[in-house]
């Protein structure tokens, strides 16, 4: 009798525990929202040769997605077209959707596969495992690539940025999270000069998204 009522002391001291864990990571998504509307508009329309236009979004989106500090926008320059989504939580609860999950649909094939680019900016090496989506839709293709930050993680594994989320919020580091898209038109299947072209943008935009991301 002694044995089983100590199991239950236990049972609810872990469930106290985790119960006080889920409340102190979790938070309301628009507390801070004019705050980080703030910080993810620093990101420029003007990046490097590429100049930028905002494509409005739907009011669900906001909604759907729990946070207003979004950027939907396409770059464009000497004829060629990169659309940059990045979906930014100032607080450690994140609930990102997977882009393959929001991009699919009837008569839409998706495949994924990791990708690594090396990027140089600023003349700084930098290595990037990023997500790798094609996007079939009749005869039009489009190169995905999307990754994750969060502090100075910066990758493609969810799970990693969950890990470094929660590691975030205990420390004294930045508590936000972000999801970065960029994505091109594939013509007459020359996927190396799209994966070159969306390479090159990534190193425009790193700059920005370590100082403010």
């Amino acid at each position: 009798m002694e044995k089983l009522r100590s199991r239950y002391i236990v049972l609810i001291a872990i469930l106290l525990l985790t119960s006080v864990i889920v409340n102190y990571l979790s938070y309301d998504t628009f507390n801070k929202a004019e705050t980080a509307s703030l910080t993810i508009g620093k990101i420029p329309l003007n990046l490097g040769k590429w100049k930028g236009i905002d494509i409005p979004l739907d009011e669900r989106i906001y909604d759907i997605l729990e946070t207003r500090a979004i950027i939907n926008r396409s770059y464009f320059y000497n004829g060629s077209s990169v659309f940059l989504s990045v979906v930014y939580y100032p607080e450690t609860k994140v609930g990102f959707h997977g882009p393959e999950e929001c991009l699919g649909g009837k008569g839409i094939q998706i495949s994924k596969s990791a990708q690594t680019i090396t990027i140089t900016p600023n003349e700084k090496k930098v290595t990037i495992n990023l997500n790798r989506l094609i996007r079939k839709q009749g005869g039009s293709d489009e190169l995905i690539y999307y990754f994750y930050k969060a502090g100075d993680f910066l990758g493609k594994n969810y799970i990693n940025l969950r890990l470094n989320l929660a590691l975030n919020k205990f420390g004294r580091k930045e508590k936000n999270g972000s999801l970065i898209r960029v994505s091109t038109p594939v013509f007459g299947e020359d996927y190396k000069s799209a994966s070159n072209m969306l390479a090159r943008f990534i190193e425009d935009l790193y700059p920005y998204l370590s100082k403010y991301l």
